[in-house]
Order: C-alpha cells, then structure tokens, then sequence
C-alpha cells in the first residue's frame, strides 16, 4: 500500500455510500478522540512489544493497521498519515464485512492490547496508564468511525452491510413485496423483531460456528413450533431474527404469535456438551400503523425490542416514545463515551461503620457522573447505559484501576480497609475477568483480602454455573466477595449457598423501613438469621438514623452505611473522616 500526501488522500474516491469523504472523517475524529501523534506512536509501540513478548494473547484484529503501526514505529513519530490512510482502508470493509463483526474486531483488539499492557508494564504504572489511555483513544476512534458510516449510510443511501449480502438482501427483497400485496389488498402484516442476546456468550464460549448452529436451532424451534406456512423468518443482525406475519386481523394477532415464540424459546439450547437459554424479547412493529416500508418498519421493530428487554413479559409494541427514548439513550452513550475519553468520571467512598469497634470496617466504591451537558447522572443510569451500549467492560477497567490506586493511597496514608466495588453480570462472565482483576491488584500493589467485589443477586438469574467457576477463581486469588441486593430478585436459597461468599448486603429498601409497621423488619430479621447460618458477614446499607441502627446491632448486624454513618465521600475526604473516628465510639444510642 502506498502511503498517501496527507491524512486526507486516501487515493481515488469510491463510489457514493460509507467510502465518500473518508479522509476528512478520519482527520476529523482523530482530532476529536485526541488521537494524535503521540497516542499513535504509543499504540505502536505497545502492539510491537505484545506481539513479541506476549504472542498467546496477541489476535488478528488489526488487520491492514498492523503496516501501519509498523511504519510509525520505525519513523520520527511525528507523520499519522500511514495510520488515517491505513484507518480509512480499514473503514472501506464496511461495504463488504457486517459492521457487528468490524466492531466485535475492534473490542477483541482493544481487549488484547489491554490485556498486554497490564502484563508488560505492570511494575511501570505511570507507562501502564498512559499506554491504556492511548490504547482506549484508538478504540473509540475506531467506533465513533463505524458508528459515523452507519450514520451516513442511512442518511446518504449508502449501503452498511449488518449481514452477509443475500440472506439480508433476500429478506428486505421479499419483505418489501409483501408489503406491496398488502397495500393493494388494504390488509395488515405485522413484524416481529426476535433478539436472542445468548448467541453472544455461545460465540465467546465456543466460537462463531457453534454460534451459528445455536441460532440454527433457535429458527428450527420456531418455524417447527409457532410460524405457519405463510410467515417469512429472516436474519437482520448477529443476534437478531425478523419474522412477517402475513394478512393478520390486528395486533393481538402478533402479540399472540410473540408470545408463543417465547414459550418455544423458553427451554435451554443444547450446543455441544451444554446448554443455552435464547433469554430471546420480541419487539412488534404493524404495518401501515408503524411504517410502510421496509426500513421503517425494521427500524421501529428494534425500537421495540429493546423496549421489550425490559419489560416484565419480554415483549413491546413499538411506540413513538420508544423513538425518543432511543435518542436519549444514544445522548447519554455519547456522553459516557466522551467522559471515559477525557477522564472525567469521578469515585467516591461512602463508609461502613463497624458496629462493634466503632470505626471504619470497609469503604463501598460509588461511580460518580457529572455531565456538562445531562447533569448529575445517578450510579444506576450510568451503569444501565454502559451495559445497553457495550460499554460495560471499559467502565469496569476505569473503576477497577482507578479504585485500586486510590486504595493504594490511602494505604500509604496509613488506612489499610477493604474496599468493595460493585461487578456487573456481564463483566463476572467475560472469560478473561479473573485475569483481569489479578493484574490490575499488580499494577497498583492492593492486596486481595483488602478488597471486596460486590455482585447484585440479578447476578445468579443467569448461568449460575460459570458465576459460580469465576467466583471461585476469585475466591482463590484472595479476594472476598460479597452479595448485594439478595431479597429482591428471584434467586433461590440453595444457590445461594452455592457460591463461596463471604458477605451478604441488605438492600436499603428493606433497611429504611424496618421499623415501620410490615414486613419489613422480619425480612430483615431473617436476612441476618440466614447470613449468620452462612457464615456471612452483614452489611445494611441504607441507614438513616440512630434508631435503625441500634435495632441493627441488636440483631447482630456487623456493618453498616447510609446517611447515619456519612454520605458518600470524595477520595481526599476519606483519611479525615477516618482519622476524625479514631477513638470516637459511633455506636448506637450513643
């Protein structure tokens, strides 16, 4: 490949769709993401070094940026011409790759870098910080370009391949004709969106083509169970099935069809020697009520579908709202996007007060989220938008690495507490999280037993057999764990005990009105009866006076956090507060 002028010559133009104007895209975004010459050059250098010294963790997902790499690695430094021509090239696959797969590459390569950085450079946390932050501004530049193509292929008519060519092409082909009978005939179709999220885990699990077989027997369930003769089922994503519902007589009809997909999917899928539930949703788009063509119509049925996710019976009808609500999803994505970029996420510590010595027993980590634009955005809506957007995995490296060096910290200024971080189901089931913790606790020198990671009970409602395998990887390194929320899902008491906890948290909706007439006080009363019987530490959360704290203590309850005890607390205000209760007795009643 010949190395153009400029960042902007990237050769002769393509012909109108993703490939027009790549160049100033490029530059653009570059600049945007802060990916100059000097991040690139670190890039470089770290792929060069993993390459070498650590091949078992090194993935083809560079493709033609490896030259590229190369070429700045041997040069001054200064030239990102070789890197935008190479980025561009790189770009120009979405006319002919599925833009799932060119972003799934992007994350497999971020995820190996990464990876290799916190190997190599584990003793050099000052290179290990600045190679990650480089590593990561290469990534979102790379995604804010796919993201930008899908924008402009929709905008410019250009075509952004989500699927190979004539599966999808077959589809919206037959699809449209079917719309077209339907309006001469004045009848209504109904489309239903299928998504089947567990196709990730399969792929992650046991490769892309097992992964295919299981979708295989997701459509073979369906067609053989539900679908009639007339209904056409078809591919629009990795992880997602589109199914016409031919001349049906109103909207129940497709509720109905919906709902008897899921039962079909309910039963686990065998692939190999195990088995996958789909956790399948179906969101429902009708025609002409939702759209008159294709387009529209698929659009508003992914709309829908993701309003399905959440909701109790996993099905939704699209509507308008869903539109906007979309668009402020992508807003806040957009947003969490910028604040990982530029580092402006923030933590902050909110104290356990230990009830029998009157100091700090331990610290929970709190992700705090200030937005120029949106605002205050609460922990939850912060960790929601990083699960719904992909973004899980690189918010779980900033909170991890960026507790832990403060955890160091406050060793240094003489408090040595654990300190419990909050995981995510998602990130708990990603095969390479045990490797993950391990390093970072290298990086910054913390010891296990001086941390505690945290997993809501929604946790359990998945495969309670690989959470199961990660958290006794976990158990061995020297962490402890702890179980947040248990009470208010549905997991059962036998898995429960199960898993090789050492703590159980009572949540704050229990805590607050224990002593109000209820049931209150006995879920607590038997939460703490069931901790014991465990061999579980507990910690209430939620505490906002004297009175339930004592009624706490009386039960035998060793930790607890909330109001009472003291908000939250900016990192710098942690060693003061300590310090201020040396010697205090904070107990209750006192």
């Amino acid at each position: 490949m010949s190395e153009p002028d400029s960042a902007s010559n990237l050769g002769p133009e393509p012909e109108p769709g993703p490939g027009v104007g790549l160049g100033a895209l490029v530059a653009r975004l570059a600049e945007e993401f802060s990916a100059d010459a000097k991040t690139l050059g670190c890039v470089a250098s770290v792929f060069l070094e993993v390459r070498a010294r650590a091949p078992d963790l090194f993935v083809p997902a560079a493709g033609a940026l490896a030259g590229a790499f190369e070429a700045i690695a041997a040069g001054d430094g200064r030239d990102v011409a070789p890197f935008h021509a190479a980025l561009g090239e790189w770009a120009l696959d979405a006319e002919h790759e599925p833009i799932e797969r060119m972003r799934r590459d992007c994350l497999r390569f971020q995820s190996a870098m990464t990876r290799g950085a916190l190997r190599l450079y584990a003793d050099d946390a000052e290179r290990c910080a600045d190679s990650l932050l480089s590593l990561q501004r290469l990534n979102f530049l790379q995604l804010a370009l796919l993201a930008s193509l899908v924008a402009r292929g929709q905008d410019e008519g250009g075509v952004v391949r989500t699927l190979p060519t004539p599966e999808y092409a077959a589809f919206m082909e037959n699809f449209r004709n079917t719309i077209e009978s339907h309006k001469q005939e004045g009848r209504q179709l109904g489309l239903l969106l299928i998504q089947v999220p567990r196709i990730e885990q399969v792929d992650r699990l046991l490769g892309l083509q097992r992964g295919e077989a299981f979708m295989l027997r997701v459509t073979r369930r369906m067609r053989e169970g539900v679908l009639r003769k007339q209904d056409q089922l078809g591919r629009v994503s990795r992880d997602q099935l589109a199914c016409v519902l031919p001349r049906i007589a109103g909207e129940g009809v497709a509720i109905l069809a919906a709902n008897k997909i899921l039962g079909a999917l309910e039963a686990p899928v065998p692939i190999g020697n195990q088995s996958f539930p789909p956790d399948a949703a179906v969101g429902i788009a009708l025609y002409p009520n939702h759209g008159t063509d294709p387009q529209t119509l698929v659009r508003n049925g992914k709309l829908a579908v993701r309003a399905a996710r959440a909701a109790a019976e996993r099905t939704a009808v699209y509507d308008p709202a869903h539109g906007e609500n979309e668009e402020l999803h992508m807003r806040y994505e957009a947003r969490l996007r910028h604040a990982l970029e530029q580092s402006t996420l923030e933590l902050a510590f909110e104290p356990q007060l230990d009830l029998v010595s009157g100091h700090i027993g331990g610290l929970s980590c709190v992700l705090c989220w200030k937005d120029a634009e949106l605002g205050v955005v609460t922990e939850a809506r912060a960790m929601e938008t990083a699960e719904t957007s992909g973004l899980m995995r690189e918010v779980t490296w900033w909170v991890f690495n960026n507790a832990l060096r403060l955890c160091a910290d406050f060793a240094r200024a003489g408090l040595q507490i654990p300190v419990s971080l909050k995981v995510s189901a998602t990130s708990l089931l990603q095969p390479d999280f045990t490797d993950f913790v391990g390093r970072a606790l290298r990086t910054w020198g913390v010891p296990p037993g001086r941390v505690v990671i945290e997993i809501h009970e929604t946790a359990l409602a998945g495969d309670l057999e690989q959470v199961k395998a990660t958290l006794t990887r976990l158990k061995a390194h020297g962490l402890r764990l702890g179980i947040d929320g248990f009470g208010t899902g549905a997991s059962s008491l036998s898995n429960l005990a199960q898993l090789p906890l050492d703590e159980m948290k009572l949540d704050a909706t229990f805590v607050a009105n224990m002593r109000q007439p209820g049931t209150e006080a006995k879920i607590v009363r038997s939460l703490v009866h069931l901790a014991r019987d465990l061999d579980l530490r507990v910690v209430a959360e939620g505490v906002e006076d004297a009175e339930t704290a004592l009624a706490l203590s009386t039960l035998r309850c060793e930790r607890i956090q909330g109001e009472y005890v003291s908000p939250p607390l900016a990192p710098q205000e942690i060693v003061n507060f300590a310090a201020g209760l040396a010697g205090l007795s904070l107990r209750p009643g006192t």
